[in-house]
């Protein structure tokens, strides 16, 4: 099992290794190099002005550090075939899924552990303590939570009857709040010694495991969604294989298509566009959190920046859907040329980038001057004359070219 679980991890290496090369590339990492730098320099500027002994850090502390530990969860890299062929040796194969649960603890460690770098300084103010062995005890704390976390993620994945311990809310929200709020208004030692206590009893529950029966269908989802969302990361870059997006009827947006009633192609690309559950997901996504960086960073060239960053993320990801609709037959049987499916086809993420920077410019509201704001709404226009106008059709043209 151990021999099968480290050929499954070599493949999602080999997977990661070949989709991160797109996502890392020149352009990205410049702007990324410029996104850590800004919000650095601006969690720097908090923290030097930051007064100890607010009341309301201690509650901003506790809602971090529980948002932190829900980061990462179980992976075990199991295959719908598994279910067929591991079923009769179904008690060997716990110790596939225990090597899964290692490997996800590794990695939660790391992640817990950089998060806690970041929070020293805040801690300290929160605190208002700089006494390192208490400090530390945090980063126990948030370790041992977590840690304890992924072995109840571990128990649902097997049949077993349902009690207050396997509720997802006891074990995710209510024990995390109960030891991260000990630990920081009454006394950080009282806290991780019941968070310690209660990682004892699930890894108890863990041992346990080898004898019941496991709970395929959870297990199998529960991994194709943690692959889903690593390709809908990687799409936000490059085309992904074997990425299939989900319909979905949004009856509620129904009125906003009256601004896209110009053709046949425009009714086409805005509906399925809306519909589709990926790309519809990806422009809100990207939109809302460019909305909050773009908010929550003072300098305006740098906020500038990232908005254009973020203008082009979204415009690059559309283009692909041009040929979305190429294997429906009856697209063949429209009347329409080619030039008039690129206008349309622009004519749609226009309006939709419109509505973009509708979202982008609400996130400058908070942060910048009525100067900043018109800088950033006349750089976002700039540039959506020259996606949409010029590099759209051009991009479009050029791969149509290649076929």
């Amino acid at each position: 099992m151990n021999s099968l679980f480290n050929q499954r991890l070599q493949s999602h290496f080999t997977q990661m290794s070949k989709y991160l090369r797109y996502v890392f590339n020149d352009f990205f990492v410049i702007a990324l190099m410029f996104i850590i730098g800004g919000i650095g320099y601006q969690y720097a500027m908090f923290i030097k002005h930051l007064q100890a002994g607010q009341w309301w850090e201690q509650l901003v502390l506790v809602v971090v550090i529980l948002f932190v530990i829900q980061l990462n969860n179980l992976v075990t890299f199991v295959k719908r075939a598994d279910f067929v062929f591991w079923l009769p040796k179904e008690k060997e194969f716990f110790a596939f899924l225990r090597s899964g649960l290692r490997y996800s603890k590794s990695l939660a460690v790391i992640v817990q552990i950089v998060a806690w770098f970041v929070m020293i300084s805040f801690i300290e103010k929160a605190m208002v303590t700089t006494n390192i062995s208490a400090i530390l005890i945090f980063l126990v704390t948030m370790v041992v939570l977590k840690m304890m976390i992924l072995n109840f993620q571990m128990i649902d994945n097997y049949h077993h009857n349902r009690n207050l311990l396997n509720n997802k809310v006891f074990y995710r929200v209510i024990v995390p709040l109960v030891v991260v709020a000990l630990a920081t208004y009454i006394n950080v030692y009282v806290g991780v010694i019941i968070g310690i206590a209660m990682l004892i009893l699930s890894h108890l529950l863990v041992s346990k495991l080898k004898q019941q029966s496991i709970d395929w269908q959870v297990v199998i989802e529960k991994t194709e969604s943690h692959e889903n969302s690593l390709n809908r990361f990687f799409n936000m870059f490059t085309d992904v294989e074997n990425m299939q997006g989900v319909v979905k009827r949004r009856s509620y947006l129904d009125s906003l298509f009256k601004i896209f009633n110009g053709d046949v192609y425009s009714v086409l690309y805005s509906r399925g566009i809306v519909r589709d559950k990926e790309i519809s997901g990806l422009l809100a996504r990207v939109s809302v959190l460019g909305a909050i960086i773009i908010g929550a960073i003072k300098l305006n060239w740098m906020a500038i920046l990232i908005a254009l960053l973020f203008m082009y993320l979204i415009v690059f990801q559309l283009i692909p859907y041009f040929t979305n609709f190429e294997d429906n037959v009856f697209t063949t049987l429209y009347p329409i040329n080619f030039d008039q499916q690129v206008k349309s086809f622009t004519n749609v993420i226009g309006k939709i980038m419109i509505l973009v920077i509708i979202v982008l410019m609400v996130g400058s509201i908070f942060m910048f001057n009525l100067f900043g704001s018109l800088m950033l709404l006349l750089a976002l226009v700039i540039e959506w004359i020259l996606l949409i106008k010029i590099y759209v059709p051009k991009k479009i043209k050029k791969a149509s070219s290649n076929y």
